[in-house]
């Protein structure tokens, strides 16, 4: 579930490394996304709607009662749907319950979300903060 590291280079004369910006090279036309979904029993999935000022940003989740250091991270990402693009992440396997969607910059929790096994679950986001 986790998501690709982003690209980073070495900080000029630190010798530390920096993340570089996120690039939105995301679909603007052609065919759908291939996603797959590992979802069944009591596995259930996650789509996180948001604005494009959420792109390159990681949306964190929690299972209620667990602390957020104990998080799930995906990033959100311009994605291709049947003919128009969305601004989403998505977690493609989640155990069922009911979890916090936390918002960027500390800005806290954003809502709560249930996942069902075998279902597709949906939260909006806005612009993931409060």
């Amino acid at each position: 579930m986790a998501t690709r590291p982003r690209p980073t280079t070495p900080a000029t004369g630190h010798g530390h490394w920096r993340e570089q910006p996120y690039e939105d090279s995301g679909p603007r036309s052609g065919p759908p996304d291939a996603l797959i979904l590992d979802i069944g029993g009591d596995i259930g999935a996650l789509i996180i709607y948001a604005e494009e000022a959420c792109l390159g940003s990681e949306i964190d989740l929690t299972p209620v009662g667990a602390p957020r250091s104990h998080h799930l991270h995906t990033m959100v990402r311009r994605r291709r749907a049947t003919n128009k693009d969305v601004i989403a992440g998505l977690y493609p396997e989640l155990r069922e319950g009911t979890y916090i969607v936390w918002g960027l910059e500390d800005s806290g929790p954003l809502g709560e979300v249930t996942i069902t096994g075998g279902q597709v679950s949906e939260f909006h986001a806005g612009n993931c903060r409060l």
